[in-house]
């Protein structure tokens, strides 16, 4: 939940400063059947991803394509360059002489696996995608505040998963109601 603004659900919010207290939450949440958690951390927390239920990323299979995809540009461009479009002798070895052409396969294939990262990752994956109203439920969230978001179906379970919430530690809880949908007036003439 890159930014709150972007969901229509309400949402309750439990805060932890205590980190194990945090992750024993989290799976607590996973156990209680809470669909569509999502924990807000100021540091990365190993293994948090498998307590809360949530599948392996699938970022690294464009990404992995990208990486082979570049490698084989990056050698084919070699061997046409030095076989076909330019051939030099040089030192008697053959045009298509494939040691010569590792360095720039491997770079090239990283060069294109990184470039996919950085695109999917960030813009896809992570929904990054530049925003004005991109707002944190806290500010404390990047200092040392710990935040696990849990969706409500209406607004009256709120109250039910604020206890849930306190329950299993939270020092403070906070709603998030999103924003009425406004439709925009139509001028008539």
């Amino acid at each position: 939940m890159p930014t709150m603004a972007k969901h229509d659900k309400p949402h309750a919010l439990g805060f932890w400063t205590d980190k194990d207290a945090f992750v024993k939450a989290c799976e607590a949440s996973h156990h209680a059947g809470h669909h569509g958690h999502q924990a807000f951390t100021p540091w990365p927390i190993h293994g948090l991803e498998a307590k809360m239920g949530l599948r392996r990323s699938w970022i690294g299979r464009p990404v992995l394509f990208m990486l082979l995809f570049g490698a084989f540009c990056g050698f084919m461009m070699q061997w046409w360059m030095m076989k076909q479009d330019y051939p030099l002798n040089l030192a008697g070895k053959p045009y298509n002489s494939w040691p010569a052409f590792v360095v720039i396969t491997f770079e090239s294939g990283i060069l294109a696996g990184a470039i996919t990262n950085l695109l999917v990752c960030l813009l896809i994956a992570c929904r990054l995608f530049p925003d004005a109203k991109t707002k944190l439920p806290s500010d404390l969230l990047t200092d040392d505040t710990f935040c696990l978001a849990i969706p409500a179906s209406a607004q009256d379970q709120l109250d039910i998963l604020e206890g849930w919430l306190k329950e299993h530690g939270a020092e403070s809880t906070q709603r998030y109601l999103p924003a009425p949908a406004t439709t925009p007036e139509v001028a008539h003439a």
